[in-house]
């Protein structure tokens, strides 16, 4: 059937907001902005009433009518502070719901349309919906603070929730016979068995034996405490590093996961282009700096000199360890194919002209970051939650608020 979804239908019914007509009545005063009957009535249709008492319906009509004042406030709110969303901004949010529903937007569009709502004014409700979404998060999400102290707390009292975390991994022991190896002497041979296999590696060191182990579809939080700190980041084969157990020298390989994500060790320089000076200029700027640091110079005296990225330049064009989602696509792409120890060749972004410098990668574990960010929204949605209940009361004191039974 060529219906829209429940969701759809819903979503547009709750946001409609019917033509004042003549057989309509105000039904509350918002400063200068009316509520209508016929606005309660939408809302209420989309509540099953079939079997509630009378008083049960007017509490419920009470709070339909509370939660249309509280829009209308903040409306006005949002408003008063210049919040506007962009036709861009819009359209952007109208391909999300489509995409979420599994439709185009031209479909989405006839369905709304099929169900009897007006289009233009399913996008100007939306537009409101959305200000008042970005007023709650400049005005609180974004002012709302969470201390280490809060989150240290809350999950030393609380039980946060477990994470989906199976992991395969193939376990690495050297049985050392004769007690003779130590740990950098471990590392060496580890290094030698990613580089040239098992077979070669037996062949260099006949003296030790090296036990082979394949885990999979373990829970990492079941592991014991020296595998999951060694666990925390690996390197760009996937493998820990060497460490010291019962069984003997150990190094893990994780053969597959959904906790691990690449990070990479980023410094670069950014330059723009000008009236005096066009792309050609700028791209041989950035080639005499490439050939200067291949001759031996440092890379981050260049980025402090040059680069327009004052913010990085300070630091020697150094952006620390991030992963690929923090950057813009074009500098994604330049990021994860650049080998270790090696600049990039000029590139643009929206920001302007670049050449990067790949220090390192690294695979970490993200589970602890996960966990930390679901106590920090935790903690930040109770905050938020006061914080706009206590601005609403103020706003109402302050209000012009007329119901009319």
């Amino acid at each position: 059937m060529n219906k829209i979804k429940i969701s759809i239908i819903i979503f547009a019914m709750f946001l409609l907001k019917p033509v004042f007509s003549l057989e309509d009545s105000i039904i509350a005063i918002v400063n200068d902005r009316v509520i209508l009957e016929s606005e309660l009535k939408d809302r209420l249709q989309q509540i099953d009433i079939g079997n509630v008492s009378r008083i049960q319906l007017s509490k419920i009509k009470n709070d339909i009518l509370e939660e249309l004042i509280e829009e209308s406030l903040m409306n006005q709110a949002s408003d008063r502070l210049g919040i506007n969303v962009s036709d861009i901004d819009l359209q952007n949010q109208i391909k999300l719901i489509a995409k979420r529903e599994g439709l185009t937007v031209l479909q989405l569009k006839e369905q709304i349309e099929k169900n009897g709502l007006s289009y233009i004014e399913y996008l100007e409700i939306l537009r409101k919906n959305i200000k008042r979404q970005e007023l709650l998060r400049t005005q609180f999400t974004n002012r709302a603070y969470v201390s280490e102290e809060e989150i240290n707390s809350y999950i030393k009292n609380n039980k946060v929730s477990e994470l989906p975390t199976n992991i395969d991994i193939k376990e690495y022991v050297i049985k050392d016979k004769h007690n003779k190896m130590n740990l950098s002497q471990a590392s060496i041979l580890f290094d030698s068995l990613r580089l040239e296999g098992n077979d070669e590696s037996n062949t260099k060191y006949p003296d030790y034996e090296i036990e082979i182990s394949v885990m999979n579809d373990i829970q990492i939080t079941k592991l014991p405490d020296i595998y999951q700190n060694n666990l925390q980041v690996l390197d760009v084969n996937n493998c820990t590093k060497t460490f010291q157990t019962g069984k003997g020298f150990t190094m893990l390989k994780v053969l597959k996961s959904n906790m691990f994500k690449d990070e990479y060790k980023v410094s670069h320089i950014l330059m723009k282009t000008n009236p005096m000076e066009d792309v050609n200029k700028v791209k041989e700027k950035f080639y005499k700096i490439k050939k200067a640091v291949l001759d031996g110079n440092d890379f981050s005296n260049y980025a402090k000199k040059y680069s327009l990225d004052r913010t990085s330049a300070i630091k020697g064009g150094s952006l620390g360890w991030i992963t690929k989602e923090l950057v813009v696509d074009s500098f994604r792409r330049v990021m994860i194919n650049t080998p270790i120890g090696e600049i990039s060749e000029p590139f643009k972004t929206q920001y302007g002209w670049h050449v990067l410098y790949l220090e390192d990668k690294r695979t970490k574990n993200m589970y602890s970051d996960i966990q930390r960010n679901q106590v920090i929204s935790i903690l930040k949605e109770r905050k938020v939650l006061v914080a706009k209940k206590e601005w609403l009361s103020k706003l109402r004191d302050q209000a012009y608020i007329k119901v009319i039974q």
